[in-house]
């Protein structure tokens, strides 16, 4: 059907179900080449997200709240600045797929794409298959940026509407969503700006760097579609100089590769032997950045946690986490429940780490003392011992608490 016999009460030709005009008649012309490439894109890209705004509305409306809250998972406060809204709705329309892995971009591109002027259907393709991601600035000229992607190391020239002041010797690195189109890339609504002057690049990287080693078999390009909030939740603690705890969980299979380590560690200056509990004993590596802790079990597998990517290079040094065979239990980035295969391990560090951070924390009724220091003093070993006792009397704990509180005593009467 040609679109000059559709009149403007008619049922759009799209099937939306709505009238014509108020529908897809509101894109002609839209996609009318005016002013210089940029102001063209940008224009073309309003027109649209205005479009799929309205579109999806209803849709929206009902998941906005628990996706917003995915989308900043990594974030520092948990709080989207109205600055930034932009970063969020393209993730919205662009990234994120329902049960049968269509986005809403893609989605009214395939319903809409016959009656859309070939200036719109370019541009929505080209947003559909952009994606978040963080570049380093290498130069700027006129209205031009020559930017590098940190996560593919691909190239980029990307147009402005005017020529930008950089101060290029502090090493600038801006986030935003590239939509590459015939006459350059331009950035989809705003792009964020960081400067590189207090080591915010070596964060970025370091943590980058260990995302990517985490997913090898991952293709570049659905990494960066399928978990843009790892970006966003990145950038977001360079800028305010937050490191991002990791909850980095690997073990290593019994083995003569476990069995060859677990004898390097017993011997490592580097690592010392904390405690011995529950068939486990506990080194703790020494100068970490965060708690940094390796278990040999008694059934000749190896266990490894750290909350600090720095952690993480230094003990690959030592332990061959990425040639090893070491398996990854947990981690923060991946957003994925534990293989339930290794679950028991996972438990076992949970139970660790919990007793470990009970503890060094103060009690009121350790008079503001941590355990740890209770311990220090002449029958602190008792005292402790009784306020578990006393903890494990109350009738609300449930299976965990109990099995947490039997880990703390086996602990606290385990050797040294």
């Amino acid at each position: 059907m040609n679109k000059a016999k559709i009149g403007r009460n008619d049922p759009c030709p799209c099937g939306s179900g709505k009238k014509y005009k108020n529908c897809c008649l509101r894109l002609e012309g839209s996609g009318e080449r005016i002013g210089s490439p940029f102001d063209a894109y940008n224009s073309w890209m309003a027109t649209l997200k205005l479009k799929l705004d309205k579109n999806y509305a209803v849709q929206i409306k009902k998941i906005r709240k628990p996706m917003q809250e995915q989308f900043l998972r990594l974030s520092s406060d948990k709080v989207l600045p109205r600055g930034q809204e932009t970063f969020f709705s393209d993730w919205l329309w662009f990234d994120m797929t329902d049960s049968e892995g269509m986005t809403f971009g893609r989605e009214y591109l395939n319903e809409h794409h016959s009656f859309m002027e070939a200036s719109l259907r370019e541009c929505l393709e080209a947003l559909n298959q952009s994606y978040l991601s963080i570049y380093a600035v290498n130069a700027a000229a006129g209205n031009t940026l020559d930017l590098q992607d940190l996560l593919a190391g691909t190239s980029h020239s990307v147009l402005l509407k005017e020529p930008l002041a950089l101060d290029l010797d502090q090493s600038p690195f801006l986030m935003g969503r590239l939509a590459a189109l015939p006459d350059g890339s331009v950035f989809s609504g705003m792009a964020a700006m960081l400067l590189n002057n207090k080591g915010q690049g070596d964060f970025i990287k370091e943590y980058i760097d260990y995302w990517l080693k985490l997913q090898p078999c991952v293709a570049m390009e659905d990494l960066r579609k399928q978990h843009g909030e790892v970006i966003y939740g990145l950038f977001d603690h360079a800028s305010q100089a937050i490191s991002l705890p990791i909850n980095d969980i690997r073990c290593l299979p019994a083995g003569t590769t476990a069995a060859v380590l677990a004898g390097e560690i017993r011997k490592s200056p580097v690592f010392e032997l904390i405690h011995r509990t529950a068939g486990i004993s506990w080194y703790e590596m020494k100068d970490s950045v965060t708690p940094t802790r390796l278990g040999i079990h008694d059934n000749g597998s190896l266990v490894f946690y750290t909350d600090a990517v720095k952690d993480i290079v230094e003990a690959d040094q030592i332990l061959q986490l990425k040639t090893a065979g070491w398996k990854i239990v947990n981690s923060l980035f991946p957003f994925a429940p534990p293989d339930p295969d290794l679950g028991d391990i996972h438990y076992n560090v949970i139970k660790e780490q919990q007793a470990e951070r009970w503890l060094q924390t103060p009690h009121e009724e350790l008079e503001n003392k941590s355990p740890a220091e209770v311990l220090q003093e002449s029958g602190g070993r008792d005292r402790i011992l009784s306020m578990l006792d006393s903890f494990n009397q109350q009738a609300d704990l449930n299976d965990y608490s109990r099995d947490l509180l039997d880990y703390m005593r086996a602990r606290l009467n385990s050797e040294d």
